[in-house]
């Protein structure tokens, strides 16, 4: 065995090294406590100026709501003590792996709204009502609990010796107790966290619910070209302009074009619907060439950059081979896709939708298309089947099934399940 593993080892003919150097450029083993930042953030590295605490690490980083910050060391004591993280690169260009020393941090996070917000009460109500009882029970008791309180005495601890101790150990619990999420921060990270535009959840005024700039930012509406539809002189002159096979697109196109002024900015928000829709569609094998997408999705190269930025995330160190960093749809980033698009629809039809619209739209089950809705804070009401037949191409509903999704206000989400979608 010893000679087989002998061969293949120096047929494989990589080479490996430690390095050793001191640059600026720190590699950091991290783990996240709770909520973890996009995949390529940056985070800042401090590192202990003196002697001492040279082998002492802090990392920082920050977005709009939320605080990271992660350090290499407890009180005076190492995260991990008796053994070395290494993290290895590997050149394909000369077949070498370098390893360098990696410092081991755990990251916390913190939702800045609510920094600061909280105290830890200093009590000790326990010990002085055992003491009173104890004190009651010598001058008015039987002999029976005077003995009772003697034994209890005879085994218990001198706590003088071990003041210090306890006062040490009491800080270490309350400074725990304190870094532990409350109820509150709980429901802030929840709506921190859901897949859905910006919303406002005091509002009463349905309209006002989402805020429609981060649904379809103006810059990005403003690069949606409606002429061909505009100047159209029938429905096959822009058919082609749209990317997918919806029936809602279509419907809601003709609508506003058979107005004696079509309203550019709803025609807008309906094409960039299509565009969402038609990046559902697309694999990830179809995401390498930005090009590619331009033409699959039937708009400008701004709109395709802005649908990569808030649709897939950028997958750190890689790069395609025109040299553009390697974007991914994960199941996060396709939860919000979804999202977006049934939050468009809902805009575009009075905030009243038929999970049949969203189901035939984007071929995924009713009741799937149903989980949609109610993530975006709709309510689900009984409807006709007659209504659900004039929305949708989906003939099977029936009267007993048939249902209609509406927005109120205020609004209202599901708890989110620990598991997930």
């Amino acid at each position: 065995m010893g000679s087989k593993r002998k061969a293949s080892e120096q047929s494989s003919g990589v080479t490996l090294s430690i390095d050793s150097s001191k640059a600026k450029v720190q590699p950091v083993l991290a783990t996240f406590s709770a909520a973890v930042p996009p995949v390529a953030s940056t985070f800042s590295t401090y590192r202990g100026i003196s002697k001492s605490k040279s082998n002492d690490y802090i990392i920082v980083n920050e977005s709009e709501k939320m605080e990271y910050v992660g350090k290499s060391f407890d009180g005076d004591r190492p995260l991990v003590d008796g053994c070395r993280y290494l993290i290895g690169v590997y050149d394909k260009t000369n077949d070498t792996v370098t390893f360098r020393q990696a410092p081991f941090v755990c990251v916390n996070s913190v939702i800045k709204s609510l920094k600061g917000a909280r105290g830890v009460a200093d009590k000790d109500l326990a010990g002085r009502a055992a003491q009173a009882r104890n004190e009651l029970g010598e001058a008015f008791g039987s002999k029976k609990r005077k003995a009772q309180i003697r034994a209890e005495e005879r085994n218990r601890i001198n706590m003088d010796g071990v003041q210090g101790d306890m006062k040490t150990i009491g800080a270490s619990i309350e400074l725990r107790a304190g870094a532990l999420p409350t109820a509150q921060d709980l429901k802030a990270a929840e709506q921190v966290s859901r897949p859905v535009p910006r919303f406002n959840a005091e509002t009463n005024v349905v309209a006002e619910v989402y805020d429609m700039e981060d649904l379809l930012p103006k810059a990005i509406a403003g690069q949606i070209d409606v002429s061909p539809f505009v100047k159209a002189t029938d429905p096959k002159s822009y058919s082609k302009k749209i990317p997918v096979h919806s029936q809602f697109v279509h419907k809601k196109v003709s609508e506003i074009l058979s107005q004696p002024k079509p309203d550019v900015a709803r025609l807008r928000r309906v094409l960039y619907l299509s565009y969402l829709q038609r990046l559902n569609n697309l694999g990830n094998k179809q995401l390498v060439s930005r090009d590619a997408c331009m033409e699959k999705i039937c708009c400008s190269r701004e709109v395709v950059d802005h649908l990569f930025h808030k649709f897939a995330e950028c997958m750190a160190g890689s790069v395609n081979p025109d040299g553009s960093p390697v974007y991914r749809k994960t199941p996060a980033t396709d939860n919000r896709l979804v999202c977006y698009i049934a939050v468009l629809m809902l805009s575009l039809s009075n905030w009243v939708l038929y999970p049949a619209e969203l189901s035939g739209d984007l071929g995924i089950p009713g009741k799937k298309a149903e989980k949609y809705l109610l993530g975006v804070g709709c309510k689900l009401e009984p409807a006709s089947a007659a209504e659900v037949h004039a929305y949708s191409n989906n003939k099977q509903v029936s009267s007993r099934s048939a249902k209609k999704a509406v927005l109120k206000a205020p609004i209202k989400f599901p708890k989110m399940s620990l598991r997930g979608n």
